[in-house]
């Protein structure tokens, strides 16, 4: 039987990956060319691809003789976690020809037979970057998810003292929309607020509108009518290519649509609701109770919003959820988010 070349889960690289080549290359370039430019942020809704565009970064640095790759979970003792996986690296755990590694209940021990021994992931860390720089070789710790943790402050802290003493240490991230202010406003993370960041657009839909024609072996006419019920919202991509994929009439009919809609609903839509302060959630209803989108008739909707609608247009559209197509006038950027927000302003 043939595997659906879809996804319904997040983050999961498929056979059907739309490449944002643009983004790839930027962010290549600059770890490759640049000496300056040591760290890259990637930040956009739940669902924009972030953890795709890493992973595919990831691979394509993984080809290059002088690189090596770490992927560190964000959850834990990040420095515990980043020594531990710089200790598994065969090129330069066996630089240290005279010491032995042991890693025992996750704490990593280098000891030598004089008995000295060096458990502080700093001092670990600093020893086999030090190796790397001897080697010519580079490093790339990538984290995707990070947040506001004491964890991750503290890795920070150590990454800025590490990168101080020119050591071939490169960092990428990613991170949704609202955990940013969060990182770039703390004492100890404020370098971020000055870390580039490439913040993801939807997909640009003849890209996707190709791929479903090459995947499905559509017509022309109905992969565009297919791209344009995604809006390019990456996660909407796959989930309408999965229920195509495995639905026997092979066409979009109420039925396939409407299960597209509801696991939008029952595994992004609402989850990106109860995060949204009450007020956000009242300009959103009041949005889609304008025929026009304009300003006017948003707070003719909710005259609430009279003094803070700049303020709340801003956020949202920071958030990804909105954009502006055009003066005084916002719109949804998700699919079918709009029909959501109706629905769901009757239990607000």
């Amino acid at each position: 039987m043939e595997k659906n070349p879809f996804t319904l889960m997040y983050g999961m690289t498929t056979n059907s990956v739309i490449a944002r080549e643009e983004e790839i290359s930027k962010i290549i370039k600059a770890f490759t060319y640049d000496e300056n430019m040591l760290t890259y942020l990637i930040t956009g809704i739940r669902g924009s691809g972030k953890t795709v565009l890493l992973k595919t970064i990831e691979k394509r640095l993984s080809l290059l003789s002088d690189w090596l790759i770490v992927n560190i979970n964000p959850q834990g003792d990040i420095c515990v976690s980043l020594a531990n996986r710089l200790s598994s690296l065969d090129v330069l755990r066996r630089e240290l020809s005279r010491w032995s590694v042991s890693i025992n209940l996750g704490v990593i021990t280098l000891a030598r037979e004089s008995g000295e021994q060096i458990t502080d992931p700093e001092i670990i860390i600093d020893m086999f970057l030090a190796i790397a720089k001897k080697l010519k070789m580079k490093v790339l710790v990538s984290i995707d998810e990070v947040n506001n943790t004491k964890e991750f402050r503290k890795f920070i802290n150590l990454y800025q003292i590490l990168i101080g003493k020119e050591y071939p240490l490169f960092l990428l991230m990613t991170a949704l929309h609202e955990n940013i202010s969060g990182l770039a406003n703390n004492k100890g993370t404020t370098f971020l607020s000055r870390a580039p960041k490439i913040v993801l657009e939807p997909l640009d839909l003849p890209s996707v509108a190709l791929e479903y024609m090459k995947m499905l072996n559509v017509e022309k006419d109905k992969a565009i009518e297919m791209a344009k019920l995604t809006n390019g919202y990456a996660f909407a991509f796959q989930v309408l290519g999965y229920f195509y994929f495995e639905s026997k009439e092979k066409e979009l009919n109420a039925g396939l649509i409407g299960q597209y809609q509801e696991y939008l609903w029952n595994n992004g839509y609402n989850k990106f609701w109860k995060d949204l302060a009450k007020a956000e959630r009242r300009f959103l209803i009041a949005l889609s109770s304008s025929r026009t989108k304009e300003k006017s008739e948003i707070i003719g909707a909710d005259p609430g919003f009279k003094d803070s609608y700049s303020v709340y247009r801003a956020r949202l559209m920071e958030k990804g959820l909105l954009f502006s197509p055009s003066y005084n006038k916002l719109d949804f950027v998700l699919p079918r988010f709009e029909e959501f927000v109706g629905f769901v302003k009757d239990f607000e």
